[in-house]
């Protein structure tokens, strides 16, 4: 249970990511022909999100010289959805499935505005604070991804495994 009642603000990213979720979960049992019950990865996704989570708390606490629980909400959005706004499109690109490139079409086009909406105010409540700017967190959440990505290469199903491992960047 949350220790404290959820913003506005909160609740309707929530209710987009839960759609996305949704459309996500649909779109894995079409292509797979069955209900699909198993994460990727799932060790590894939750070892990337919570220690990037819990990270950023830290790193927003030393910043401003207080706990701030809004703040570590708009960062840790910030970083995931900037990673997700690398992936999708990515992913669409080389998709051969039809109605996954539309969805993730429609999820990147939603996200945009939602994304630099967080990350703004994220900036902007960073500089009051006179705090550093991103690069710091941005460092460290492409540090806690490559490990989630080298799993995704190297487990089941993982690109590594069908001799298709993609050339790997810094971001």
């Amino acid at each position: 249970m949350a220790d404290r009642h959820p913003s506005l603000e909160v609740l309707a990213h929530l209710a987009d990511e839960t759609r996305h979720a949704l459309a996500f979960k649909r779109l894995a049992c079409e292509v797979a022909g069955t209900e699909v019950s198993e994460d990727l990865c799932p060790q590894e996704a939750t070892t990337w999100f919570q220690t990037l989570d819990r990270e950023l708390a830290t790193w927003t606490t030393q910043a401003v010289g207080r706990e701030d629980v809004r703040l570590n909400y708009l960062l840790t959005t910030t970083l995931v959805e900037q990673r997700a706004m690398v992936l999708y499109p990515l992913y669409k690109a080389a998709t051969h499935h039809a109605a996954v490139r539309a969805e993730l079409g429609r999820v990147v086009t939603e996200e945009q505005s939602h994304r630099r909406d967080i990350e703004e105010t994220c900036l902007r409540l960073l500089a009051q604070a006179g705090a550093p700017d991103l690069s710091g967190p941005k460092a460290l959440e492409e540090r806690l991804f490559d490990g989630f990505l080298t799993a995704l290469e190297n487990g089941p199903g993982g690109s590594r495994a069908a001799g298709n491992a993609p050339e790997r960047s810094a971001s």
